[in-house]
């Protein structure tokens, strides 16, 4: 039986990702920093795993503050303790104030430049030497392809999620013919989320986050290296397997969600990619 971390798995898109990988057999690390559920932050790693186990699978409750790297690191380290080993690891966690530089202060950016690229340098930092040695493994992080739009008033969030993403693009260099692989999902459309409900936004915009947690799937078991230093969008990856009914994934059954994402992405390569002026010492 394969396993899997999830880091920021206690509600939303983490909790989904977290039970359609059970489902699928895998054993799942689900970390997060909520360990108690209330009103106001409704979900937490305990009820996501008491919700696998429900069904008949193997999980673990892992309180991670990805602050830390030390919470991650013994996140990583719980899951190969429990599970004798990791298949794949997964960030979802993610801190997001979506304003103008003007407007997001220095404090607030620090938060998010310490959840979301910080934490998931920490969490691929802990992994890699386990995934190299085994010369196998899969690392997903949730952040977009890199394209001017996205930096259109909310630049400070921009700054820290496209910094994932530079992550996997300059990694898969690294990794290539190692049998490791990193790759990138982001949404098509809204995902009907925590944030998204405290948003207010309507259903009709919405998709549910089984069609991000299927996507994932799909990254997971891919055998080869093909995804390797891809940034995907999850329609978009489900279409190139086959999926062409994606009204099960509505929200609201009678409107399919208006596509957010742009529908081809700028390439970032060059004419002198392989070419390097200061090679290194």
């Amino acid at each position: 039986m394969k396993s899997c971390l999830v880091i920021g798995a206690s509600r939303g898109i983490g909790r989904q990702i977290a039970l359609t990988f059970s489902a699928n057999g895998y054993k799942v690390g689900v970390a997060a920093k909520t360990t108690e559920s209330t009103d106001k932050l409704p979900g937490s790693i305990h009820t996501v795993v008491q919700e696998i186990k429900s069904t008949g699978g193997t999980a673990v409750p892992i309180q991670c503050d990805v602050r830390s790297e030390h919470e991650i690191k013994s996140a990583v380290e719980t899951c190969i303790e429990r599970f004798g080993d990791l298949d794949v690891a997964i960030y979802n966690a993610g801190a997001i104030t979506w304003d103008t530089v003007k407007d997001t202060p220095l404090k607030r950016y620090d938060l998010m430049q310490s959840v979301n690229v910080r934490g998931a340098y920490c969490m691929v930092q802990e992994i890699l030497p386990r995934f190299l040695e085994r010369k196998k493994g899969k690392i997903i992080l949730v952040s977009p392809p890199i394209y001017n739009r996205f930096f259109k008033g909310k630049t400070p969030y921009a700054i820290t999620k496209v910094g994932m993403t530079v992550l996997v693009h300059g990694l898969a260099n690294e990794l290539k013919d190692t049998g490791v692989s990193i790759s990138t999902l982001w949404p098509a459309t809204g995902i009907k989320s925590f944030v998204t409900d405290k948003m207010n936004l309507p259903d009709k915009l919405m998709r549910k986050p089984d069609i991000f947690a299927d996507a994932m799937m799909t990254l997971a078991n891919e055998q080869s290296d093909k995804y390797n230093g891809q940034a995907l969008i999850d329609e978009d990856l489900l279409r190139s397997v086959g999926v062409t009914d994606f009204s099960k994934y509505r929200c609201d059954p009678e409107h399919e969600p208006e596509r957010m994402m742009p529908r081809q992405f700028p390439s970032l390569k060059v004419d002198e990619e392989n070419y390097d002026v200061f090679p290194k010492l």
